[in-house]
């Protein structure tokens, strides 16, 4: 009949929802008080008009309620109506597994989960309202814990700082615009699936916060989640998912629920992963090989590769196909220590294996070397001392029927990389129309006069040219001749 209810306190701060039900309420006691001096012809009356007010003071209790929800924004975490127990101190509770809370980070799942954390921990020790509030200040730093000891200050509820922190540091917000978040959200680049569903399985707890029955709630939950889940998967891992949800409708099972359907899309999308990285390094292992294979085609005889180039593509080539696995098996190395995976660095280690494992053939003096002076796909060379000093001896014409590669070269006409090979000069490469000793022969040492390039003395491009300085000592000048080498215009 009214009773026990909590009248208007301050007449300003009173909505309608909270006049209406005062009204109902004040009608319902004085029904109740005029019980004995109504007659018994207009009890019915009377009752039936009770009936009607107390229906009137249940919608004006849920409008209330509605107002209230939608202003003060009821958190995620349920605070429950009564403390947990009724110890206080907080000294000896041990909290090394729960992540000190500052409120820098950028997560907004962080709030969530450090007071779930802090609520379990409360629970166990059956605390107090005030000593969770002291464990939750214990349990933060910085800007966060002067945050929650100002609101102790104000005598605020737990509840009340539940709901300040999660609407500073999280996304609470209204349920209906929670739902809308969950139907319009997208995935972060290269954000994987597992932490998508984390984001959107919370805005869609936000969403469904206020529904009462546990069970109903969890089912609204569900259905935001499974649908929105499908809506980002890619084509593929879609048509993947729905034909397993046929076969397992053609042997007779249930559907998938929705902490199955989160399981299948992970397994997929991991599929579809490493289909992705193994197509990645076919293709890295390919370019590697073309790369390896044009460096040492410069300043060789052949003026086309394409047939080299397309014995590196080859997808049925036994020896590319023993580099692919020896790829993986430094990516699963690099994925069981914890390292961040460098490909430059795999796949130069993954060639060095390949090398040790697949030593390159080597052709003998005088054997038919049908790829002149390119190396095998993938075989790493020591890098040649380029600031060595010209070998002495008459030069001799270079045996072009032994197996050379580009490093050695280089090594042996004294240049480094950018330089040709035959006049020593940058910019060109042999057998180009700007080497001035195109189609000459090469020989196998440097230039006595130059110390660079594969060319005789007598066809050196840099020759001597004397003039001399006078140097007094004395009364006398001795003059010394100083050599200076000049380039041919």
């Amino acid at each position: 009949m009214g009773g026990g209810r909590q009248f208007i306190a301050d007449p300003n701060a009173s909505g309608i929802s909270t006049v209406v039900g005062d009204m109902a309420a004040l009608n319902l006691q004085l029904i109740h008080a005029l019980q004995e001096v109504i007659p018994d012809g207009a009890r019915a009356l009377v009752n039936n008009i009770a009936a009607q007010t107390r229906q009137a003071l249940a919608a004006s209790n849920a409008s209330h309620a509605r107002e209230q929800a939608t202003r003060e924004l009821r958190p995620i975490t349920r605070v429950p109506a009564a403390p947990f127990g009724a110890h206080a101190n907080i000294a000896n509770i041990r909290m090394h597994n729960i992540p000190t809370f500052s409120g820098s980070g950028n997560d907004s799942l962080d709030i969530v989960r450090w007071i779930s954390r802090i609520m379990i921990l409360a629970q166990a020790h059956a605390l107090t309202f005030a000593a969770t509030i002291n464990l939750m200040i214990q349990g933060s730093s910085g800007g966060a814990a002067d945050y929650i000891e100002q609101m102790r200050e104000e005598d605020k509820t737990l509840n009340q700082i539940v709901q300040q922190l999660e609407m500073r540091y999280g996304d609470l917000c209204t349920p209906e615009e929670a739902r809308v978040k969950c139907n319009n959200m997208a995935r972060k680049e290269r954000e994987g699936l597992p932490e998508f569903i984390d984001r959107l399985r919370l805005m869609a707890r936000m969403a469904c916060r206020l529904e009462n029955d546990d069970q109903a709630r969890r089912q609204s939950i569900d259905v935001l989640v499974e649908g929105n889940i499908r809506r980002v998967l890619p084509t593929s891992v879609r048509n993947a998912l729905e034909e397993r949800g046929i076969n397992r409708s053609r042997m007779g099972l249930p559907a998938f629920t929705a902490r199955e359907v989160e399981k299948e899309c992970l397994d997929l999308e991991r599929r579809r992963e490493e289909r992705k990285l193994q197509l990645n390094d076919v293709g890295a292992v390919k370019r590697q090989a073309r790369v390896l294979k044009l460096e040492e085609y410069t300043d060789s005889d052949s003026e086309d590769d394409s047939s080299s180039s397309e014995d590196a593509a080859d997808p049925n080539d036994e020896a590319l196909y023993q580099l692919i696995m020896e790829v993986k098996q430094q990516r699963r190395r690099y994925a069981a220590s914890g390292q961040t995976v460098d490909p430059q660095r795999l796949y130069r280690k993954a060639f060095r294996k390949f090398n040790q494992k697949h030593p390159p053939p080597k052709f003998p003096r005088g054997a038919n070397n049908p790829h002149g002076a390119r190396q095998a796909v993938g075989v790493g060379v020591a890098q040649g001392n380029y600031n060595q000093k010209p070998q002495q001896g008459p030069p001799n014409k270079l045996d072009t029927n032994v197996r050379r590669t580009i490093t050695d070269l280089l090594s042996l006409a004294n240049v480094t990389r950018g330089h040709c090979i035959q006049c020593g000069l940058e910019g060109h490469y042999m057998h180009q129309d700007a080497c001035a000793l195109k189609d000459k022969f090469l020989v196998d040492k440097p230039c006595a006069k130059c110390g660079q390039g594969l060319h005789s003395a007598d066809e050196c491009l840099k020759v001597f040219q004397k003039h001399y300085v006078a140097q007094p000592q004395g009364n006398q000048a001795n003059l010394v001749q100083n050599d200076q080498t000049l380039n041919k215009k």
